[in-house]
């Protein structure tokens, strides 16, 4: 991942544009907003995280009409069958809680499927007043690290699972369990109630890290590693 590439290219004026565009088109404006971004798959907790998100709506009732969650992300799969199931119970969920909490224009999850161009996924990185990457079992995950290197202004809240290699290294991350859906709702509105402060210093420690451990900091590990066991053979 290149941060220094995703931070300019989300400051781009084709960026704020878009960012105008959606919250026009999508009702935006003056909302809390969350984000997902993941393409479909298993690990990827996506049921978990609306189930989340339904019982922080469940739980604070005051938030109604004033919060929404974005769903961002690409078809997997698509003629498996279980992965069919997966999308269809996705969908299904989303559903529920339109169904359930919308109210008027308000619907509280808002489902955007489909490629999405990268200045619409900066524009979603930078709109989100918090991200959310509730993976059952992942690798160093790069959205957590793409969201950060977005955030060039210094804002917002990364709510990450403690199942990714990154939780070890994101540390101003809100660590959840995303099978445990009380505490992850719980962390959801201390996402959403977290001051100014404490959002930019810990999203200004997000992205050093992020900046510092990138390829080339890897690769000079690697190599440092390497050279030690090959010494230590001799």
């Amino acid at each position: 991942m290149d941060f220094e590439q995703i931070s300019s290219d989300a400051a781009q004026p084709e960026v704020e544009t878009e960012m105008a565009r959606l919250e026009k088109e999508l009702d935006l404006k003056g909302k809390t907003i969350g984000l997902g971004m993941d393409r479909l798959d298993y690990t990827k907790g996506i049921p978990e995280r609306l189930l989340a998100y339904e019982r922080f709506l469940r739980d604070n009732p005051e938030y109604r009409g004033k919060t929404v969650f974005i769903q961002a992300g690409m078809p997997s799969r698509e003629k498996i069958g279980a992965y069919q199931k997966l999308g269809n119970h996705i969908e299904g969920i989303i559903n529920s809680i339109n169904d359930e909490f919308g109210m008027g224009h308000w619907q509280p999850v808002i489902a955007m499927s489909g490629q999405l161009s990268n200045v619409t996924l900066n524009a979603l990185r930078r709109l989100a007043h918090f991200c959310v990457v509730s993976s059952l079992d992942d690798g160093m995950n790069l959205v957590a690290k793409e969201y950060a290197a977005a955030r060039n202004d210094e804002d917002g809240v990364l709510l990450l699972s403690e199942f990714t290699g990154a939780a070890a290294e994101l540390k101003d991350a809100l660590i959840i369990n995303p099978y445990d859906i009380a505490g992850f709702a719980g962390t959801m509105k201390l996402a959403m109630e977290m001051s100014g402060d404490e959002r930019r210093r810990r999203m200004a420690g997000l992205r050093t890290v992020v900046r510092e451990n990138n390829i080339y900091h890897w690769a000079a590990e690697l190599l440092s590693r390497l050279t030690g066991i090959m010494e230590g053979e001799r």
